[in-house]
């Protein structure tokens, strides 16, 4: 029940919990760790029965979650009647006879729960310091009522752990009177970076640190080479200290902006908390404190809120670093990793699409495809193909991409010093690529309209061979690689879809001194032919506008009716038309495991309803880029270029929405390759090998194959091994764009003026409204006159901007999926303001600027004002 920091062999959690398990741990490998016991779990027995018989329990578990405040509040009450038993008394006074008498205690809690990797209750449990022998008992009912505290429920609700089964237990640790004290992180949690220490610090007692109640002197080390990179000394106003008989009292610092270490007392404290990283194999919080130059750790915990790369990707401190730029959220709009099946397929199809630059060898190579993620390596793409190369790939990112970029010193840390052998022959390679679509693009100069036709042409041919072979039995390894032979027998009349990007700097040097011009050149690129996104959007408009189907009372009736195809003939017709064509869609619909349109009617439902049939999005788009059109030659003409600048804007005007068909066809294979994996897990499912038949797509493609092949291929195994490196990935919500192997995310600040935000101008026009800021998609309704703001988009975002007055993208450049359907139905938009949705409040009234870039907060009120471009 009672167990000493310095006993040969920990307790498990589950009986003392991870804070009292890591000093344990601590003072058996040489920390300098105070001395102290925990009381565990079963310690508290008595006390957890006795709160469990009263009333108010029993009210607490039947409470709602609104009530909860007030339900904790009446269970924590009830706790002020506990008292020791004879029993725990004794073995209390026995545990305390093996301390320094001398010395008060520190009173916390160590609940198996708590600083768990991925949770972290900090501040929640109660705490109790200067405590004496005869105040124990006070402090220990203290850290034991915390449990019951409405933040500490409200947490594990929120991370789904159950609240009906509270445990705890408590440490009694000797009190350092200290002359200074704080904690420390093994990592900077400000940029990421491994390699280096951040120490907070405070004259006396940590607590003024550790609950915020003073700015406390911030020192940054690099860890390597032992180096203070910073030091930052604030105004101390106070500190606590220890009282002589015990309890604790605040007292203003005599000299304040003294620093409270020095430069070797730092050093020495970031040691402490690389010594710990190292001991316990992960980033470590630590607290600790100075008392007669001796340095103590009070306590350790995990890290829970930073990001992990996966072991591959990480070098060794000190070695040469790589610099890693996260594919899928920088084109792809969205954060989530992919499923294992999904990465391997959407690696696959990149290596197709752009071979000559994505080299998938590892590590070594110039992409990254491991755990659900997808990187380019940066320094592999310097060193094969030179400073050239990865500068012109850089400008087609968004602003503060391109500024981390600028702000990188390429050559001194992260450019190798050998080429890779992956990589020999890459610029060979990447010749012979743009050999291969050459005919195409020459072609495309010669008559363009021949071959938009026959590139369409080849499409409908070879997506109907896909359907074709998508009906034979042949396992799915194979299915997937025939299947992407033919996505690949596409990109050598891919050509003429690239020549819009020769177009528009040729056409905008035409008017480089017009601003008005430049405007209306985003309009030629409204309502664009071709584009599959945009199509798809207005044949949901056309959907929408049925009045049978605005008559349908919700999703599931629809669903009923479209099962028994109980709609009129024309709508059955225009719905199975849109299926056919369009039901591969939705959101991260690269994923192989993300379900379709087609299987989930009552979602497809929702977001029909949700269009505003009102509003005319596209019809508006089209007026706007036929008087951009007529405006854009009259200034052509006065200046004797309207032929050169009509047949430049007839090339992005025919081409440009083709540059989202690969990609579109690439969607058709994903939705074939899904319904023959879910047609796969049903068997294996059946057969008894899978539990459920989402979990088919956490195999890679070679592994179903292997499993169709071989009835003893062990399903399950395969699964774990795949998941078990990946889960300490899953935590991270939003993974930046560019992460070096040690971790460090180099940061570019928005740029904010006395004018506002400034992003990247995407499409022109002035808006005013009130902000929805969504994190994902139909979370909430966009009404009438709202600006989106959200960090990114996919396609499956497409109807939600029907709605929209304007949008507020945190990332994607001018060719990222929210930018292009911003464009297509003429919403002022501006991108690349890095943490957007943090700084712009839900229901904040905003100015969108598009032409300039510039999204201004506005003083209430304000009236809703657009402005075209």
């Amino acid at each position: 029940m009672i167990h000493p920091f310095h006993v040969a062999d920990a307790p498990s959690l589950g009986v003392v919990g991870s804070k009292a398990r890591s000093l344990i741990e601590a003072t058996a490998a040489g920390f300098n760790v105070p001395a102290g016991f925990v009381l565990d779990v079963e310690f508290f027995q008595p006390w957890l029965e006795q709160v469990r018989s009263d009333a108010a329990w029993q009210a607490f578990l039947e409470s709602a979650e609104d009530d909860a405040r007030a339900a904790c509040d009446a269970v924590k009450a009830a706790c002020g009647d506990l008292a020791l038993t004879d029993t725990q008394r004794s073995e209390l006074h026995e545990a305390l006879g093996t301390l320094n008498a001398d010395h008060c205690f520190a009173v916390r809690s160590s609940s198996p729960e708590e600083d768990l990797e991925g949770t972290s209750f900090a501040g929640g449990y109660e705490t109790t310091l200067g405590v004496t022998p005869d105040t124990l008992e006070d402090a220990l009912r203290t850290s034991f009522t915390s449990v019951f505290d409405e933040r500490i429920v409200a947490y594990k609700r929120q991370h789904g752990m159950a609240v009906d089964d509270p445990r705890i237990a408590v440490i009694v640790q000797e009190q350092v009177p200290s002359e200074v004290s704080g904690v420390a992180f093994s990592l900077n949690p400000r940029n990421n970076c491994y390699d280096e220490a951040v120490i907070n610090a405070n004259f006396g007692l940590g607590e003024t640190v550790v609950n915020g109640h003073v700015t406390p002197d911030t020192y940054v080390v690099e860890k390597v080479r032992g180096e203070l990179l910073e030091r930052s000394v604030a105004a101390k106003s106070h500190a606590a200290w220890l009282v002589n008989g015990g309890g604790t009292e605040e007292r203003d610092n005599a000299e304040p902006e003294a620093p409270s270490l020095t430069d070797e007392q730092a050093l020495a404290v970031a040691q402490l908390a690389a010594d710990a990283e190292a001991h316990y194999g992960a980033p470590m919080d630590i607290e600790w404190a100075i008392h007669d130059d001796t340095l103590y750790l009070l306590q350790s915990r995990p890290i829970t809120a930073y990001v992990p790369l996966p072991a591959e990707m990480i070098t060794e401190p000190g070695a040469q670093k790589s610099l890693y730029l996260d594919l899928i959220v920088l084109t792809q709009g969205f954060g989530d990793s992919l499923s294992v099946l999904g990465a391997s397929l959407w690696g696959r199809m990149l290596v197709l699409l752009k071979g000559e630059i994505m080299i998938d060898a590892g590590v070594a190579g110039t992409l990254i495809n491991m755990h659900g993620r997808q990187y380019l390596n940066l320094s592999s793409l310097l060193r094969a193909m030179g400073m050239g190369m990865l500068g012109r790939l850089i400008t087609t990112y968004d602003t503060p991409t391109r500024k981390i970029m600028e702000s990188v010193d390429f050559e001194a840390e992260y450019r190798p010093k050998q080429l890779p052998e992956a990589l020999k022959g890459a610029r060979s390679n990447m010749v012979k690529m743009g050999l291969k679509v050459l005919p195409s693009v020459v072609k495309g100069f010669v008559n363009l309209d021949k071959a938009l036709k026959d590139y369409n042409a080849l499409f409908e041919r070879d997506l109907a061979r896909c359907r074709a072979l998508a009906g034979e039995e042949m396992p799915f390894d194979e299915m997937q690689e025939a299947l992407l032979a033919l996505f690949g027998n596409q990109l050598s009349s891919m050509g003429v879809v690239g020549l819009p990007a020769v177009a528009r700097p040729r056409i905008a040097k035409l008017f480089r001194d017009d601003p008005e011009a430049q405007d209306l050149l985003v309009a030629l690129e409204m309502d664009l032919p071709g584009n599959p996104t945009a199509e798809m959007g207005r044949r949901m408009f056309e959907l929408a506008f049925f009045e049978e189907l605005q008559a349908t009372a919700d999703g599931d009736a629809f669903e009923a009716k479209i099962r028994a195809r109980s709609y009129s003939a024309d709508f059955m017709s225009a719905y199975d038309a849109y299926m056919e064509r369009f039901g591969c869609r939705g959101i991260k619909e690269i994923d192989i495991a993300t379900p379709r349109a087609y299987e989930n009617l009552p979602a497809f439902f929702d977001q029909l309803r949700a269009i505003d049939l009102g509003k005319d999005a596209i019809g508006a788009a089209e007026r706007r880029r036929v008087e951009a059109h007529e405006r854009l030659f009259e200034l052509a003409r006065a200046r004797g270029k309207e032929k050169q600048a009509r047949k430049l804007a007839n090339t992005i005007r025919s081409a440009a929405g083709y540059r989202e068909a690969p990609k579109f066809f690439f969607i058709h294979l994903v939705d074939l390759l899904h319904r023959r994996a879910l047609t796969l897990a049903d068997r294996l499912v059946a057969a008894g090998r899978l539990d459920d038949r989402q979990q088919v797509f956490d195999l890679t493609p070679f592994q179903l194959g292997e499993a169709e092949r071989d009835a003893g291929f062990d399903v399950r195994a395969a699964i774990e091994r795949n998941l078990s490196a990946r889960r300490h990935l899953d935590r991270v919500r939003n993974w930046p764009r560019v992460i070096d192997s040690r971790g460090k995310i180099p940061l570019q600040p928005v740029s904010e003026t006395e004018d506002g935000l400034v992003g990247d101008p995407i499409a022109p026009g002035t808006v005013r409204g009130r902000a929805k800021v969504l994190h994902a998609p139909y979370e909430k309704p966009l009404e009438e006159g709202e600006i989106l703001v959200t960090r990114a988009s996919d396609p499956g975002w497409t109807p939600i901007f029907v709605n929209a007055a304007g949008v507020v993208l945190e990332v994607g450049g001018p060719l990222q999926h929210g930018a292009v359907i911003a464009r297509e139905y003429g919403l002022p938009c501006v991108s690349g303001l890095d943490g957007v949705v943090d700084l712009i409040e839900d229901g904040q009234m905003i100015e969108v600027d598009g032409s300039a870039g510039v999204v201004r907060m506005l003083d209430e009120p304000s009236a809703p004002v657009v402005e075209a471009a």
